[in-house]
Parts: C-alpha cells; structure tokens; sequence
C-alpha cells in the first residue's frame, strides 16, 4: 500500500517541542484570550509547524522563497479545512517550480491543538495540481494590480493521496507510522 520512502522519523523530539511550544503555549495563551473574549484559533504561527516538521523529519530550513524545508513544503490547516498555496508576484513562478520539486507535509489541527495529524503526500502525487496551476499562475498576473495568487489542496485530498505519519490526540501521541 506505501510506496513511498518514508524518512527516519525524529517522533519523540518532534512531540516534545509539540507539548512545549505549541499545545502548553496555545493552551496558556487560550486562558488570558477566553478572558477577554478571544478565540485561541490561529495563535500558533507557521513558523512553529515548519520547526515541528523540521524536527520529525530531520529536516533544515531551506532559504529564500522556495519550499519551508530542504526536502518539504510544510501546510497546516484545521481538520477538514483545505491547506492554503499562496504564490507572490515577484517570486510566484519559482515558488510553483520549487514546490513541484519537494514532498509536501500537512499538518491538520483542531482550534485548541490537542489533536494533530501529521500527513506526507509525496511530490509525484502533487505534480498535476501545480500543473494545473500554471496557467491560471501566469494569467493572474497579466494584472499589474494582482500581486498574490492562492490556492488550494483539501482535506480530502491529502487523505486520499498522503499517508499519516503521526497522530496525537487530546494531547498524547496516538499513531506513529514505522520508518522503512
């Protein structure tokens, strides 16, 4: 069923930082938000996943515009949300070729984090999406006004395509896929 390599998976280090600066942070947070009449939805930036994902994988931060990692574009979403794709004008080309080039990992969350599914979908998988892109990529930008283009992979895909590397749930790790 799994013909994709999947890495050595760094899952209990990944939790921890998982336990430490997302759910404790978010969770304390969440305290002083309910107070004011806030929701917690959103407090745990992007950055955070592409470290927690940095961290399963043993994976490194690229640089530039490209992919989050040097082998991953790195998406979080809430479950049963769709997984956002934007591309700017300046740099929206060589961001479509470079995520054509990587496996992606999406992250899928509930509004608190307690439960988080970590899934791979491998580029091979993704390539007639961002085919598909392309042209609708080129034409947005016919429009000197038009400096962003976004869009989407659903939930429903990344299930359907990816395999689940990791599962917590009410904050305590439930599903962890063996390494090949």
């Amino acid at each position: 069923m799994r013909n994709i390599d999947v890495p050595t998976l760094q899952v209990q280090d990944a939790y921890s930082f998982y336990r430490r600066f997302i759910l404790e942070y978010s969770q304390d947070k969440a305290e002083i938000y309910e107070r004011y009449g806030f929701t917690v939805q959103g407090s745990v930036g992007s950055k955070d996943w592409e470290v927690f994902a940095a961290i399963l994988l043993n994976d490194r931060a690229r640089r530039g515009d490209g992919a989050d990692l040097m082998n991953y574009e790195v998406k979080s979403a809430v479950i049963g949300s769709s997984f956002e794709y934007q591309y700017h004008r300046n740099h929206g080309l060589d961001k479509l070729a470079n995520d054509k080039s990587v496996n992606h990992i999406f992250i899928a969350r509930n509004e608190v984090y307690t439960n988080i599914e970590v899934w791979l979908v491998e580029r091979a998988k993704m390539l007639s999406t961002f085919d598909q892109w392309l042209p609708e990529l080129c034409q947005n930008y016919e429009a000197k006004a038009r400096q962003r283009f976004r869009r989407s992979v659903t939930y429903r895909f990344v299930k359907r395509q990816g395999i689940q590397l990791l599962g917590i749930s009410e904050g305590l790790l439930t599903y962890c896929l063996e390494s090949t």
